[in-house]
């Protein structure tokens, strides 16, 4: 998944639990090239589009899900007058699909496609993954709910049995929604896709349409097994296209945990079972920017023989293949050249499957030579370490720090531009195996 690996000398660590000889077997990571894909204009709000509502957020307190709330919102489109039944698009994590700065934006997509008539009429439902207890916390913003892998990535019915049971039947007193599962398509992103995937699977009857984003076909709750099924079942009446990155969350110890290759074992056993399908992989890692910008072609290509659908003037898949990425700058701001004192405390949080994660970083600069101590605190686990071979390219600062996941050892390699404020760049952690770049950026805390 990164780049090239640069051997590192072994140096004095001490930490919670004692260091050992786990320093001299680890191996500095670069952060792998990061690409990024533009959105097209029919993922924007477009002023000619006649404009639908989006109405929401609403709570949900379901039974089958037992001790969950969760949240929704309808899309319905300026066109849908109540004459006649709208098809229907369900979309997972639906605060992530909504947001109106994010990559996806469903809810545009579906307002601009039925304004050229490209897709049929189409109400959205976006929904979130269940949070366990009564109330939603409003802190959840565009992260996800603490049900989500128990919701999203088990292999049985119980969240079809949710959506189609009881969800959709509620929606379904507002609206009139079609009878035809070929009118129906239910998509996502990530663990999201093979839930969308898994809905389509154990009811083909009311879904036979399915979009999938960066799919964890892996063994989460034992997703991996996916392709072998497929392969061994009923050829199904499913159509699905499925998005994927080359740098998909790959990981060399565990195949079954590699997005990428899991998602290359779907695309062929549907294709080896003569699946209605269509792929597109491309250059980005797990992230959503790939999908949202050729969702548009994606979803013309699901509904490209619905009865009053305007054929597309070009294949959707080759106009999706035609969406390319632009290379972006790791290091912005980098001078080899600079003279800068990195000495100071440096703090950050970041989110892991909505558990607020707090690091701090003390470093010292004293004649050309650095030196500092890491920390953090995730719930009631904190730990505390030396840095590892602590390099000042100009404003650039590079280190490394045994950490711990899961009482799991694995070393974290930081790479930052340093500046008056702060140090922003990435670090390359080893989280069970799987190589992830996480943005980092440190604030400098005042004196």
């Amino acid at each position: 998944m990164n780049g090239t690996l640069i051997p590192i000398v072994a140096a004095a660590a001490s930490c919670i639990c004692a260091a050992s000889s786990f320093a001299q077997s680890v191996e500095r990571r670069e952060p792998q090239p990061q690409v990024r894909y533009r959105v097209g204009p029919d993922t924007r709000s477009n002023p000619n589009s006649p404009q639908g509502r989006l109405e929401g957020p609403f709570l949900f307190h379901s039974k089958i899900i037992e001790n969950t709330v969760r949240k929704y919102w309808v899309f319905v489109p300026a066109q849908y007058d109540g004459s006649k039944p709208a098809c229907l698009l369900v979309f997972q994590d639906g605060a992530r699909a909504t947001n109106p700065d994010g990559p996806l934006r469903v809810h545009e997509v579906l307002e601009n496609l039925i304004a050229k008539e490209e897709i049929p009429l189409t109400i959205g439902v976006f929904i979130t993954p269940g949070h366990r207890g009564t109330e939603y916390p409003d802190s959840i913003g565009f992260g996800n709910p603490d049900n989500r892998d128990r919701e999203y990535d088990v292999l049985n019915d119980t969240y079809a049995r949710f959506l189609i049971d009881e969800l959709l039947p509620e929606i379904g007193k507002q609206y009139k929604l079609t009878d035809d599962p070929r009118g129906r398509a239910i998509g996502g992103s990530s663990s999201g896709a093979i839930c969308a995937f898994t809905v389509a699977w154990e009811r083909p009857d009311y879904f036979q349409n399915v979009i999938s984003l960066i799919g964890s076909y892996t063994n989460i709750h034992g997703g991996h097994v996916y392709p072998d099924l497929v392969r061994e079942s009923a050829k199904k009446p499913i159509r699905i296209f499925l998005q994927d990155g080359v740098n998909d969350l790959r990981s060399p110890a565990d195949p079954t945990r590699d997005w990428y290759l899991q998602n290359l074992k779907m695309i062929a056993a549907l294709q080896e079972k003569g699946y209605d399908m269509a792929s597109i992989i491309g250059e980005g890692g797990h992230s959503d920017d790939h999908g949202g910008a050729i969702l548009p072609h994606m979803l013309r290509w699901i509904w490209r023989d619905y009865p009053g659908v305007k054929k597309p003037s070009v294949d959707p898949i080759e106009a999706a293949k035609q969406v390319k990425p632009e290379m972006v700058d790791l290091f912005p701001g980098f001078d080899p050249t600079a003279k800068i004192d990195v000495s100071g405390t440096y703090t950050w949080q970041t989110d892991m499957r909505g558990i607020a994660m707090t690091h701090k970083l003390v470093l010292e600069a004293s004649n050309g030579q650095i030196k500092g101590r890491y920390s953090y605190t995730i719930g009631d686990d904190s730990m505390e370490t030396e840095i590892l071979q602590p390099e000042l390219i100009g404003n650039k600062l590079v280190f490394d720090a045994i950490t711990r996941n899961r009482q799991r050892e694995s070393l974290s390699s930081f790479h930052g531009i340093v500046g008056n404020d702060g140090i922003k760049g990435w670090r390359v952690v080893d989280m069970n195996g799987q190589i992830r770049d996480v943005a980092w950026n440190a604030t400098r805390q005042a004196n």
